[in-house]
């Protein structure tokens, strides 16, 4: 891995609007590339020597370079380290031009070397080059470090006492027109969608359906409620959304098959039906796994108003 500091990254920047805003121009420098420990290099002490900057090009006067060469190197005394060139290049974008090439080339007496390149904007290119013994160049990323934040320590405990955020859900709504029931997707938090649903006058209304003898579309038999506990309480909405979820993560994971996914929502839709369970969960096909990353599992959690089995899948625009 590739560090620099937020120091040092700053402090290159500065020298590339520095000499942008003054004379239009590049502008380069040197600095070391110090390996740790753990075989990670970090970039140290950037500077800038004596040198002629123009708008696309930037070249470093050969006394300075060789003056700066023998300092750093008694500095460096035994740590493994790598000279690293760098220049900007102001309003243009990141790239290697063909004079860089030839820079780079200059490294080309050693075993490996960096370079990098800059824009105003923060963009860059760091390169590695491999001299020896087989001569090769990728661009990789420089991750910054020790970067500094804006907020305080006042101003973060100010948002944690300050500040709360709703749970929302997604969620099919029923509405009565008339004689007619109609449906639509909405938002609300978890405990409107609870309180809506403790309100809802087909709780009470909603006739329980005996499943003996029934099957599933795949034909497989229903549990009737006998094989179920007496003492058993029917789940309520966030219990189901909270299967579906785990559900929905298994499948966008690849832990479970799709095929597992479908028996899986249909065991659970028969267990609902068992318990009298005034919702349903939809299923989506196999084509629409994707639109999981997109949607919330309480949007395929709905109410069941469907008498037929066979349809249990055909609501909500995510269904079989």
């Amino acid at each position: 891995m590739f560090y620099i500091t937020q120091k040092n990254w700053d402090k290159i920047l500065g020298y590339a609007e520095e000499a942008y805003e003054t004379e239009k121009s590049e502008i380069g420098g040197m600095s070391v590339m110090v390996e740790d420990k753990d075989g990670d290099w970090t970039l140290e002490q950037p500077v800038i020597l004596k040198q002629e900057i123009t708008a696309g090009n930037t070249v470093l006067e050969k006394e300075a370079l060789s003056r700066y060469y023998s300092k750093v190197g008694k500095k460096m005394d035994n740590k493994n380290f790598r000279f690293c060139w760098w220049h900007s290049h102001h309003t243009m974008s990141a790239f290697w031009s063909g004079t860089d090439i030839t820079a780079i080339n200059e490294y080309s007496d050693g075993d490996f070397s960096f370079a990098l390149v800059v824009n105003l904007k923060g963009e860059y290119k760091f390169r590695v080059s491999v001299w020896n013994p087989v001569e090769a160049h990728q661009d990789v990323e420089l991750e910054i470090i020790d970067t500094k934040h804006r907020c305080t320590k006042k101003m973060k405990e100010e948002v944690k006492s300050l500040c709360t955020k709703p749970t929302y859900s997604g969620g099919y709504s029923w509405r009565k027109e008339g004689d007619v029931w109609k449906g639509s997707y909405g938002y609300k938090s978890s405990d409107q969608l609870l309180k809506d649903a403790a309100e809802d006058p087909r709780q009470e209304r909603l006739p329980f359906r005996s499943t003996a003898g029934q099957t599933t579309s795949s034909g497989r038999k229903i549990p009737h409620i006998d094989d179920f506990a007496a003492n058993s309480t029917p789940r309520g909405f966030t219990d189901i959304v909270s299967e579906v979820d785990k559900l929905n993560a298994g499948l966008i994971d690849g832990s479970i098959k799709y095929k597992d996914y479908e028996e899986s929502i249909e065991e659970l839709n028969d267990e609902l039906i068992v318990e009298d369970s005034m919702y349903k969960v939809n299923l989506i096909r196999e084509d629409q796994v994707n639109d999981l990353l997109h949607i919330l599992p309480a949007q395929l959690v709905v109410y069941d108003t469907s008498d037929d089995l066979e349809n249990m899948y055909g609501y909500g625009g995510y269904y079989k």
